[in-house]
């Protein structure tokens, strides 16, 4: 859940005094604005502008994300990647120290709506390095799927729309 001020800063230094709202889409910053205490009327009124402002700019913000979402590239990475561990795109092994003791496993990765989602299978005594490998391959395969069907069937829905 959202804070009642996310996106939002108090801003107290030498010579500025206000909120300072700052709006996020497409991996960067939409739009920001300083709302002065002393311009707005004091620092009440200036944080009720600057929520005001927030709220209307992120409706503004993903009404334009959903404009350019689009439809013809597929929701996954098909290419291998040059560092790739493992071979398989979207399936990398990891081996790090973790508080002195080695961690080890197989992590599975893909895209949805533009955030980057991971599970992880670890090697250990009830699996062995193989085993969490095809686990992870196979949980990719499974997410590839399911994107691939949800992207037909959105464009399905945009074609018909068209027509």
């Amino acid at each position: 859940m959202k804070s009642k001020y996310h996106g939002i800063s108090r801003i107290d230094s030498k010579h500025t005094h206000g909120w300072y709202v700052r709006v996020y889409a497409n991996g960067g910053v939409f739009v920001s604005k300083l709302f002065s205490d002393r311009l707005y009327g004091g620092k009440q009124k200036a944080l009720q502008n600057a929520i005001k402002f927030r709220d209307h700019n992120e409706m503004v913000a993903e009404l334009e994300r959903a404009k350019y979402e689009s439809n013809k590239r597929k929701p996954f990475y098909n290419r291998k990647v040059k560092n790739s561990t493992s071979g398989i795109t979207g399936v990398n092994e990891v081996k790090s120290m973790t508080n002195g003791r080695l961690v080890h496993y197989f992590q599975a990765t893909w895209s949805e709506k533009g955030k980057l989602h991971s599970k992880k299978f670890y090697v250990n005594k009830k699996r062995t390095r193989d085993e969490a490998f095809e686990l992870a391959k196979a949980y990719r395969k499974q997410k590839e799927q399911e994107l691939y069907q949800q992207w037909l069937e959105k464009n399905k829905e945009q074609n018909e729309k068209k027509d």
